[in-house]
């Protein structure tokens, strides 16, 4: 049946409802109206020019009232126009869900999560995750990963810059720089944004950190460790006695420990030298592991017990605040928790440990050729040296009552 398509025509074929015989436009030949039970389908029905098969091919035009007679119309002439030009408008429909499927996978947003999941494992990966989220993904998230250019990382480096947070502006320029490599490597990308860009020269030679912890701010902190509950206190305290790095201690486990023999040994996977590290344990550090709960999870320390302990900066928060409250109201002056790591280090050579001794207590690996020939552990002398090390700070942290030092006078 042929008629040409009008709104009242197509109305009443809808009030009567189907079944009813397909009717094809008088105005636009190709054009097949279908009455359905909600809706009534408009389709063109025809073959590409140069078509070697003699099945027509059927494409949607529109539905009525969903679209109007006009709109139907025009949509269905430029399906007619494609197949006349020999194009396949279905073949075209997948090649663009292909392309925008292909720029889904290449989208900012979708690398770095891809990214955060590659990096879970490392020990700084909670630090890794919220510096890309807060400060890439926020600023790329929606953009092809290849459309960001290098003057894109140097403005994103000197604007955080600008903001007075220059560490962090580093330490953002390095995450980039290793996701970008990372999408490199994967084929996403030819080449990255941050090749030929140095950190040094946008944003200037970093100076190593030299904060040294006083006497009094070691009490400060200790007694706030015992004030504070678990996990915070008990978490500090070990860090003081153990020189250890936070997400290493952060993430232990109990199949780790064996107290009764007083020896901690992290496994390499989870050590920045890919080495596993044998930790000596002073009768301190055994006596507080004993004292802590235990859960199904099997962490040490967990703020819910079915996770690792990873939010470092609101423990650090808190023990500011607690800090300036047993400081008259007054905080210290700016530190972190791996500034425990350094006066434990410090401390030992304070003792007359030997450098190298040292050295292993804070598993860093001997230099040059003593990596390769000296395999001695010196698990003696690290137990000696943690030993002597946590009696020295138990010595100010905690000094026994009454014990008076005879001062000479001065002539």
């Amino acid at each position: 049946m042929k008629a040409a398509l009008t709104e009242k025509l197509l109305r009443s074929l809808l009030a009567k409802g189907p079944p009813q015989p397909p009717i094809w436009d008088r105005l636009l030949p190709g054009l097949e109206a279908r009455t359905g039970k909600r809706a009534i389908s408009c389709s063109i029905v025809g073959r590409p020019r140069g078509s070697t098969t003699r099945q027509p091919i059927r494409l949607l035009a529109g539905h009525f009232p969903m679209m109007s007679v006009g709109e139907i119309r025009a949509r269905g002439r430029t399906l007619l126009r494609q197949l006349q030009d020999g194009i396949d408008p279905r073949a075209l429909k997948r090649e663009r869900q292909q392309a925008e499927a292909a720029e889904r996978v290449r989208q900012f947003s979708t690398v770095a999560e891809q990214f955060i999941q590659h990096m879970a494992r490392a020990d700084t990966a909670r630090a890794i995750e919220l510096r890309i989220r807060r400060e890439l993904i926020a600023r790329w998230g929606e953009r092809p990963i290849t459309k960001i250019t290098r003057a894109d990382v140097a403005n994103m480096v000197i604007e955080i810059v600008a903001r007075g947070h220059r560490e962090a502006a580093r330490q953002t320029f390095t995450y980039a720089r290793r996701l970008f490599r990372w999408g490199v490597a994967r084929g996403l990308l030819e080449g990255a944004p941050t090749d030929y860009l140095n950190a040094k020269d946008l944003i200037g030679v970093k100076k190593p950190r030299q904060r040294l912890l006083t006497e009094h701010e070691l009490r400060l902190i200790w007694r706030a460790a015992a004030q504070a509950a678990y996990p915070d206190g008990p978490y500090i305290q070990l860090l003081l006695l153990l020189g250890v790095r936070r997400s290493e201690l952060g993430q232990a486990v109990w199949s780790e420990f064996d107290l009764d023999q007083a020896l901690w040994v992290i496994p390499a996977g989870r050590m920045k030298a890919d080495e596993a590290q044998a930790v000596p344990l002073p009768p301190r550090a055994v006596e507080i592991l004993r004292s802590l709960p235990r859960f199904t999870s099997g962490y040490v320390f967990s703020a819910r017990g079915t996770r690792p302990l990873n939010d470092y900066g609101a423990v650090k928060r808190r023990f500011d605040r607690r800090i300036a409250a047993l400081n008259g109201g007054q905080p210290i002056e700016r530190w972190t928790p791996h500034d425990c790591r350094r006066v434990f280090r410090t401390g030992l050579s304070t003792l007359g440990v030997a450098p190298h001794v040292a050295e292993l207590c804070l598993a860093h690996r001997q230099p040059g050729l003593a990596r390769i020939y000296d395999l001695h552990r010196f698990e003696a002398e690290k137990r000696h040296a943690l030993n002597a090390w946590a009696a020295h700070l138990l010595s100010i942290v905690e000094p026994v009552p009454g014990r008076v030092v005879q001062l000479r006078k001065k002539t």
